[in-house]
């Protein structure tokens, strides 16, 4: 495979942090640039007065500003994507290279607004630097965390993999746990259900024995189900009986798949429900 299919491909692959909380994300990116500002005193800052401290927050509001815009237009966009963990690298990395691209032009603004009878070009020239200097710092600091952080998933995974592995015994499910979920004529039975898949107003309701259709919504199946435990939602459209998931499968970059024993069937699971699955099998 060639250097470009293989870039091709990771843009295209959901990206491994999607910040649903980007306003709180932008808060810490804001308060963290002026303290990198106030402590490290870069670009000459320490030769300027006291009141220097106040108007370095003006950088820390830009950081603020430039860093939401991007990433809520990109959000509402792509809502669908976001709310599913599809979100992919690509579109995670143009909202990033945008945010950088509006404080640049902001810290400019800042920087003629503070200082008007500078040149222009220096100006530009010292927005340019502070910003890229600055945002490559900060992105060095957090993919060290973040890849420490997939390494820990990594290994959690290939654990939990050893153990469903290592227990061969058949698992059977408690009935007396499960709500009851008649409609109409259709009863799930919980000793053979293995999924539920969201269509629309319907549920797909797949079991040992089949699949059937059920009018309902899948929060409504959920609240009911949350009872047992071991039924839980793993993407915005799945739930899955944990006891009949046999593996995980997968990875970071591509997303991970629950495999369902005796199925030939895999059921997706979003970044946004990973902690929650991995913490069942763990607890």
């Amino acid at each position: 495979m060639s250097l470009l299919d293989n870039i091709k491909r990771y843009l295209s692959a959901p990206a491994h942090t999607v910040n649903s909380n980007y306003h709180v994300v932008a808060i810490a990116l804001g308060l963290t640039v002026y303290m990198i500002l106030v402590v490290l005193q870069p670009f000459g800052i320490n030769e300027g007065p006291a009141s220097k401290y106040f108007y370095l927050l003006g950088f820390g509001v830009i950081t603020y500003v430039g860093s939401v815009i991007p990433t809520a237009i990109m959000h509402r966009i792509y809502k669908t994507e976001v709310a599913e963990g599809t979100f992919s690298n690509g579109k995670n990395i143009t909202a990033f290279l945008l945010s950088v691209l509006l404080i640049m032009i902001g810290n400019f603004l800042y920087f003629k607004a503070l200082n008007p009878d500078s040149s222009s070009m220096t100006m530009l020239w010292a927005a340019v630097w502070q910003t890229l200097v600055i945002a490559v710092l900060i992105v060095g600091v957090y993919m060290t965390f973040d890849n420490a952080r997939l390494r820990r998933e990594i290994e959690r995974v290939q654990q939990i993999n050893q153990r469903l592995t290592a227990n061969t015994s058949a698992q059977t499910v408690e009935t007396q746990n499960f709500a009851s979920l008649p409609s109409d004529k259709t009863t799930i039975n919980p000793d053979t259900l293995l999924y539920i898949e969201s269509d629309k107003n319907y549920c797909k309701i797949t079991t040992a024995d089949g699949t059937t259709t059920l009018r309902s919504t899948l929060t409504t199946l959920e609240n009911q189900l949350k009872p047992c435990g071991h039924v839980i939602r793993c993407h915005r459209a799945f739930l899955v009986n944990m006891k009949s998931v046999e593996g995980i499968i997968g990875s970071a970059s591509s997303g991970y798949k629950l495999k369902i024993k005796f199925h030939d069937a895999t059921v997706p699971v979003s970044r946004t429900y990973i902690a929650e699955v991995l913490g069942y099998f763990e607890g």
